[in-house]
């Protein structure tokens, strides 16, 4: 008796009508799979051997990827489709990332476990703020915090990133200094060294007013108020307006007075000292105050200021005596030239004498010569250098100071006649040369000598007078 599933291949034992065969014929057997033999359009048969989950299907099918079957132990899944974006690829292959090929829920797939490149090791595209230092990344923390080592646009913190951190006091972004940000990501302020547009006139990093630029950050001026520049004083002195008297000055040039005496405005101490202050000063009638501020009070004295230099100090003069050469002799006019005053400086028809000795004059030059009825020279000028503090040296005594030069005019004697210069027992007269009681010197009346003529100076019997400096 045959099984249900199976099919008898038994012939009849007779033949009938129409049977070509003949008597005795029958048919071949239907492939069956399963019986173990590979017959018909079966590629295997292993007979109970075949599975579904093996080599050889249960349809006798040799197992391949995507017939639907999962072969155990050589695929991990069949979904029986060549799709590679499903949970299995066309090689039987769970999905995964790291496989190579973008499967469900994975944004790349790069076949790699490099998490530096484009795609990271989560098959994520890598992008700023994944925690993944990527691609043209100078960092990444994971965060869109500006204010930490990382800023939201995964660029190392700097001063000049645009965003502000802790240890910055700004940050606009740019490399300009001239705006409320320095490129230190400092505030800009007064003394920064950079010029703020708009705000500072000029900033040189510095706290001191006596200079091109104040500690307000503004040009000094003349007239802002304070000692700026440089100024010895309050908007005046130096390259401003010049000085009171009071004031403080560095040079004569910074005062009106024409003399900066111990660092401050005050009358000059001297003529020489009123033309350094004030070269344009003219010739005339100034006060000057030998010691500055000391005991000694001020007085009036007549400058040269044009001749041999100028600054010039009038000493002595005689009266206006006839033009005539003749020996002018002793007038009366005791200690006359350095140590009694005598006459009037405006009075220039009688004799002048300052007191030079009880005045305190300080000189080192002298210069003497003839005189025409004014305070201008007429004729020849010399002019002789001494010691210093010559009166007080030599005020009783007689000097050698050897030849003289002449500033304006000649004289063939004027080394023999003027080599000495100093007083003699004639305490009437300033002596220029040594002579054993009558000399040649200066007297109430004139230029005095009996001995020795000098026609080019026209000194004999001439009015004269001397100046020091």
């Amino acid at each position: 008796m045959t099984s249900p599933t199976e099919v008898s291949t038994s012939a009849p034992t007779t033949g009938g009508p129409g049977d070509d065969m003949g008597g005795g014929a029958t048919e071949p057997p239907m492939p069956e799979c399963g019986d173990g033999k590979v017959e018909g359009d079966e590629a295997c048969d292993l007979g109970g051997d075949n599975d579904d989950a093996g080599a050889c299907t249960a349809g006798c099918k040799l197992a391949v990827c995507g017939d639907g079957l999962v072969q155990a132990g050589v695929e991990a899944c069949d979904d029986g489709n060549p799709d590679d974006g499903d949970d299995c690829t066309s090689a039987c292959e769970a999905a995964g990332c790291g496989d190579g090929i973008v499967g469900p829920g994975e944004a790349c797939d790069d076949g790699n476990m490099t998490d530096s490149d484009d795609c990271t090791n989560a098959c994520a595209l890598a992008v700023c703020g994944d925690g993944i230092v990527g691609p043209g990344e100078a960092c990444d923390d994971g965060n869109d915090d500006d204010a930490d080592a990382c800023t939201a646009m995964c660029k190392s913190a700097t001063c000049g990133d645009g965003a502000l951190q802790p240890n910055e006091e700004c940050d606009d972004g740019n490399q300009v200094d001239t705006d409320a940000c320095l490129n230190t990501c400092l505030n800009a302020e007064c003394g920064d060294g950079a010029v703020q547009a708009g705000v500072e006139e000029c900033d040189d990093a510095n706290l001191s007013n006596l200079d091109a630029c104040t500690v307000e950050c503004k040009s000094s001026s003349c007239s802002d108020g304070i000692q700026s520049g440089d100024e010895t004083d309050v908007d005046c002195g130096g390259s401003c307006k010049t000085c009171n008297k009071g004031k403080n000055c560095a040079a004569d040039t910074d005062c009106s007075t024409g003399a900066c005496v111990n660092g401050s405005c005050n009358l000059p101490t001297n003529c020489k000292q009123l033309k350094s202050g004030l070269p344009s000063t003219p010739n005339g009638v100034y006060q000057i105050d030998v010691d500055g501020d000391g005991p000694r009070m001020p007085f009036d004295v007549y400058c040269e200021m044009t001749i041999d230099g100028g600054g010039w100090t009038l000493v002595g003069r005689s009266r206006n005596t006839p033009s005539a050469p003749a020996c002018a002799d002793t007038d009366g006019g005791g200690s006359f030239g350095w140590r009694a005053a005598q006459g009037s400086l405006a009075d220039d028809g009688n004799a002048y004498a300052l007191d030079v000795a009880g005045k305190g004059v300080v000189f080192t030059q002298v210069l003497f010569g003839n005189h025409a009825g004014s305070k201008a020279f007429a004729g020849t000028i010399y002019r002789h250098t001494v010691v210093a503090n010559f009166v007080d040296v030599h005020q009783n005594t007689h000097y050698y100071i050897g030849e003289p030069t002449a500033i304006q005019g000649a004289c063939a004697n004027g080394a023999s006649m003027l080599a000495w210069m100093g007083f003699t027992s004639n305490v009437d007269s300033f002596h220029m040369r040594d002579v054993d009681g009558n000399g040649f010197g200066l007297t109430g009346s004139g230029w005095r000598t009996c001995y020795d003529t000098c026609v080019g100076g026209d000194l004999n019997g001439k009015p004269g007078q001397i100046f020091v400096r």
